[in-house]
């Protein structure tokens, strides 16, 4: 049987949305996120299509939050060069952040045994070299200060309807740590230490212009279940908790990596040892499920943040 909710309308593509969500209004903002797609080619032309559904139902902007392709398969500019195209494509911007199967894994063999630091290189030359990929020049995107702005052009700020957008480039496989390689522990370092600048960057821009709500996109499941993460995630808790103690509204985290939909308050105020109430987590499903989540922001709201997953059904499954 199809189910709609009622306060998000009925679409006039085949969806099937369950909505989380306790209150939804008109003039909220919404968006739609996804990521960890495509990892097939038939996946592409889904994901173009999930797309251009998302559009036609007016989201403000298009958000994917990385691993454009399977850990298994080459790592290749012309792979690159395709999502980019499709990215390209689009008629509203593109906010992607980079993860890990388009860099940090392609030192597998069967990904092309690739220096991940020649294919990262690449990722922000494609992406974010050409401005007519991502459009970010539409949102008036703020970079980090100094040499973080051209190191790390992944990580950019944005004020959308009184939000404020955060993406930090965080990936899975322990977010790029690999303690026998000197150069991938270097490049980690580096990296994870601008994240946490522009996290804390992030914070005052929110207080300065008095934010309504926040929301931070990456890639990585930084492992919020556990109470000593990884390595690769350990630095990362310290200024999200900092946020929570210097910003007062509320936060959400958008993130794929274990292509599973999860909705869940998970940061642990280590205070009192419960989750923080204004900080929610969204992990958008991913492949082989092709799909991905309605986002609809009223920070006045009981729950400020709505959640909707929507996924492609056949067509003649409308009416069953």
């Amino acid at each position: 049987m199809y189910r709609h909710p009622k306060r998000l309308g009925i679409w006039p593509a085949a969806m099937l949305i369950l909505l989380s969500a306790s209150s939804v209004r008109a003039e909220t903002l919404r968006f739609f996120a996804t990521g960890d797609l495509p990892y097939f080619a038939v996946e592409t032309e889904q994901l173009r299509e999930l797309f251009d559904t998302a559009e036609a139902e007016g989201t403000a902007l298009l958000i994917h939050v990385g691993d454009i392709k399977s850990g298994s398969s080459p790592c290749t500019d012309v792979n690159l060069k395709e999502v980019a195209d499709l990215f390209r494509a689009r008629a509203v911007p593109v906010v992607f952040t980079p993860g890990d199967n388009e860099w940090t894994d392609c030192h597998r063999e069967r990904a092309g045994a690739e220096d991940p630091l020649e294919r990262l290189a690449r990722v922000r030359e494609i992406f974010y070299g050409d401005p007519g990929v991502l459009r970010l020049d539409r949102l008036r995107v703020v970079r980090g200060e100094g040499a973080d702005a051209t190191d790390y052009p992944e990580n950019y700020s944005f004020m959308r309807d009184g939000v404020l957008f955060v993406t930090i480039h965080v990936v899975g496989s322990n977010n790029g740590y690999a303690p026998d390689d000197p150069a991938a522990v270097a490049e980690f370092e580096a990296r994870d230490v601008a994240n946490v600048r522009f996290l804390r960057q992030a914070t005052a821009l929110a207080a300065e212009r008095d934010a309504t709500a926040m929301v931070i996109v990456f890639h990585a499941n930084p492992q919020f279940e556990k109470a000593r993460p990884a390595r690769g995630f350990v630095r990362l808790r310290r200024p999200l908790v900092e946020l929570m103690g210097a910003y007062p509204g509320p936060v959400l985290a958008i993130h794929g990596d274990t292509h599973r939909f999860k909705h869940d308050r998970p940061l642990i105020d280590p205070a009192t040892g419960e989750p923080f109430k204004r900080f929610v987590r969204t992990e958008v499903p991913g492949s082989p499920v092709v799909g991905g989540v309605w986002i609809s922001i009223d920070p006045q709201a009981e729950e400020p943040f709505g959640v909707g997953e929507m996924y492609p059904i056949a067509r003649d499954r409308l009416m069953e």
